[in-house]
């Protein structure tokens, strides 16, 4: 039996500041490897423009082996222009923004108002024809390369982001909601049906 690297017990759940400012910053500034212990964690796989459904990249990354619910990657933006993005993914689906973005600051003990390093953006996806439609969701962790005047703009400072990718909870409760609904309709099928045999 193959001997895992990581610790009984041990779970990875990084805030947004430590994946920003622990893993992405050093990654992308000081071109520093992750330490071997994280690098079960983050795989480099391209979500943006890839024609893969996320179920399939889910699985092809060992999704149903988790004990977490969570994926990691470091993925490349796929630029349209400076500001616009290619959100495309799967077959004819998108990656659709679900609401504002959110500054991730720097952890500064004694700092009442530390600096933003980076910004947190939420997404859903989106394709009516696939069985993944709302399916998945994805949290993305991209870095200001320094200061900034205006923490609005839609710019990236750098090529990569690290995104965090997940199954929707709320859709699989829908599901299951849906077929406990759909139970005692099928029971009165089946007892309509004996009650013409007899």
């Amino acid at each position: 039996m193959e001997e895992s690297l990581v610790p009984f017990g041990f779970r990875f759940r990084p805030s947004d500041e430590e994946i920003v400012g622990s893993f992405l910053y050093p990654f992308l500034v000081e071109s520093k490897p992750f330490m071997s212990l994280y690098n079960n964690f983050f795989r480099a796989c391209n979500l943006f423009g890839n024609n893969t459904e996320p179920s399939e990249i889910w699985k092809k990354y060992g999704g149903p082996q988790l004990v977490d619910t969570d994926l990691y990657f470091i993925s490349k933006l796929k630029k349209l222009t400076p500001k616009r993005m290619d959100r495309r993914i799967g077959n004819g689906g998108t990656w659709s923004e679900t609401e504002s973005s959110k500054l991730v600051h720097e952890k500064v003990s004694g700092n009442p108002n530390p600096n933003p390093i980076g910004r947190k953006r939420k997404f859903r996806y989106e394709n009516k024809g696939s069985e993944d439609h709302t399916g998945w969701l994805l949290d993305e962790y991209s870095l200001f390369d320094g200061p900034k005047n205006d923490y609005n703009q839609r710019g990236y400072d750098f090529d990569f982001v690290i995104c965090r990718m997940r199954k929707n909870d709320r859709v699989g409760i829908k599901n299951h909601r849906l077929n406990k609904a759909a139970l005692p309709v099928q029971l009165v099928v089946i007892l309509w049906a004996l009650i013409r045999l007899i």
